[in-house]
């Protein structure tokens, strides 16, 4: 076997808990030697099969392992000194679980958080663009993260059921009547005791959406100055500038479709069109002319790229669609694809 340019003992002692000060330190000086990434990468690729193979784990079925990671990361890590080196090593673990195991490129990234004045550990699981991430919390509860989102769940999760989402996800949330499970967006926070719903809260769009499917729960503001109790089929729309919300009933497969890779549209005007084009392809839409609202898209797509839609929406409806390719600008700043779509001129 080729020799390797570090101390893999002293990293096996640091997972299993077992290390001195020196091995953590020495662990932390590893990690952040860039010269040994591509090294590191075959050494934890080794260690992860070992975990796989010494708990007879079948390639489609990783929960309790994960599971281990999860419950390790917030039992164990509470020393703020070991934070880095630990959450440099998770990386490359939830990287390699996403090469090796997760199929669809799914891909599960796995993050520490360590808040010193508090002394609690915080576990992050993250869907970056392009991908879907499939999560199981600690209590059972199960779902999805959609791309460029993440959910944040802290190491007394088992007591107090918290979740702090950014973007979207969709959540079977396991029935436990004396703890609440509770997911924080920056704008609102919605209560729930076992139920299934999708709440979708990105940054750079001016609602937040909840649909519900199944059960019952409380949406509220971040203030708790409002609240609503929602019945299957519901949905609300928070306005985040105007901090109001509305309500209607739906057809909440429509907004729970992405889970399965599925792009639906039922009657939906443009702007919502163009909004769920953002999120789904990771891109930037523009939407400029005087364009009726009575412009309405039905229409399922499964694994056409963008210029596939773009083509079945020019003929589906009166418009027409500009693609602005992403580039990299004068400032160093990747700017994203732009789809500029306009009146059809004749």
């Amino acid at each position: 076997m080729a020799e390797i340019g570090f101390d893999g003992e002293k990293i096996i002692r640091y997972f299993r808990g077992k290390e001195s000060d020196e091995d953590a330190s020495y662990v932390g000086e590893v990690f952040r030697d860039k010269g040994k990434e591509k090294e590191l990468e075959h050494f934890l690729r080794r260690q992860w099969y070992e975990l796989v193979k010494e708990n007879n784990v079948q390639e489609k079925n990783l929960d309790h392992v994960l599971y281990r990671i999860h419950y390790g990361i917030n039992t164990d890590l509470t020393k703020s000194e070991k934070s880095r080196p630990f959450k440099n090593i998770l990386r490359w673990f939830s990287r390699i679980a996403a090469i090796l195991f997760i199929p669809l490129a799914i891909y599960f990234g796995i993050h520490i958080y360590t808040a010193s004045e508090k002394k609690m550990a915080w576990a992050e699981i993250n869907a970056p663009s392009w991908t879907r991430a499939q999560f199981s919390l600690p209590d059972g509860t199960i779902g999805w993260l959609n791309s460029n989102s993440s959910l944040k769940y802290n190491g007394n999760f088992n007591t107090d059921r918290r979740v702090k989402l950014t973007g979207e996800a969709f959540f079977d949330v396991f029935k436990d009547k004396k703890r609440p499970f509770i997911v924080n967006t920056n704008e609102v926070a919605v209560t729930v005791l076992g139920t299934r719903f999708n709440i979708a809260s990105y940054e750079n769009e001016k609602n937040v959406e909840v649909v519900l499917e199944e059960g019952i729960l409380v949406f509220n503001d971040k203030e708790m100055n409002k609240s609503y109790t929602m019945k299957p089929n519901d949905l609300v729309v928070y306005d985040k500038a105007l901090k109001d919300f509305s309500t209607t009933e739906v057809e909440p497969q429509k907004y729970l479709s992405w889970t399965d890779g599925k792009l639906v549209f039922r009657n939906d005007p443009l702007d919502v069109i163009a909004r769920r084009l953002e999120r789904w392809y990771n891109i930037d839409v523009d939407v400029i002319g005087c364009l009726s609202d009575d412009i309405r898209l039905r229409a399922t797509f499964i694994d056409e790229n963008l210029e596939q839609v773009l083509y079945f929406l020019k003929r589906s409806l009166p418009v027409d669609y500009r693609i602005e390719n992403g580039e990299i600008q004068t400032d160093g700043i990747y700017r994203k694809t732009k789809v500029i779509i306009t009146p059809r001129t004749k």
